[in-house]
């Protein structure tokens, strides 16, 4: 198992919008964008699960990551090593094996559903997280943390704490984060999915994982 990392502030990742174009730069390294898009590894759950049963195929319609690496983005695709059910620390786990192995030149994590819905303690989980964004920015890669999504009021489950919890590590730890709530492209006025967007107030539908991705690279783009 891989062990926690002290996060310190690090480089910080500024993102410069001009049109449909995103610049990420970080100790003057040179960054991405939607002309030279950087190759990216995906780390996740089911949310961003390829859905095709290995980690290199292109993802299918049930994954954002399929509609969040055509046209305007910074990523260009290499792998989708979501596992469904995962945990961040189980993430952390096998991120070297399955992430750094790959050379990407940009990394894209999105976790911690799973952590809350189990009831996990949020300071192990984002642990974890500030785990893999060093490793992967001590590789010379780029870091992007997303938040993750709503989880339906019926579950009793709600996100607030891990999602700020994210934010800070992530800033902290020297990686951009893009926060993909609230908004009304993805939720209603209680907080639920949006009907269609997911079927069953956690997992999107086809039609809510393309909804995410653009509220993914719009919130980018701001």
């Amino acid at each position: 198992m891989i062990g926690t990392r002290e996060a310190g502030i690090g480089a910080v990742l500024v993102l410069v919008a001009a049109g449909a174009a995103f610049v990420v730069l970080r100790d003057g390294s040179g960054g991405a964008t939607a002309d030279q898009p950087v190759r990216t590894v995906f780390m996740g759950d089911s949310l961003t699960q390829a859905d095709t049963g290995r980690f290199d195929a292109r993802p299918g319609p049930a994954s954002w990551v399929a509609y969040a690496v055509s046209g305007r983005s910074p990523w260009s695709y290499v792998a989708d090593v979501a596992v469904g059910g995962q945990t961040l620390v189980q993430m952390a786990e096998r991120f070297e094996q399955d992430v750094l192995a790959r050379d990407p030149e940009g990394v894209v994590i999105m976790g911690g559903t799973n952590d809350v819905l189990q009831g996990l303690p949020v300071e192990p989980s984002v642990a974890s997280l500030v785990t893999m964004v060093g490793l992967a920015r001590d590789a010379g890669a780029q870091v992007w943390v997303i938040g993750p999504p709503a989880i339906d009021a019926a579950y009793a489950k709600p996100v607030t704490p891990m999602v700020e919890a994210q934010r800070r590590a992530a800033e902290q730890a020297g990686a951009t984060y893009v926060d993909i709530g609230p908004d009304d492209r993805l939720y209603g006025r209680n907080g639920d999915w949006l009907p269609g967007l997911s079927f069953d107030g956690v997992h999107p539908t086809p039609e809510g994982a393309r909804a995410l991705a653009g509220v993914i690279l719009d919130r980018l783009a701001e």
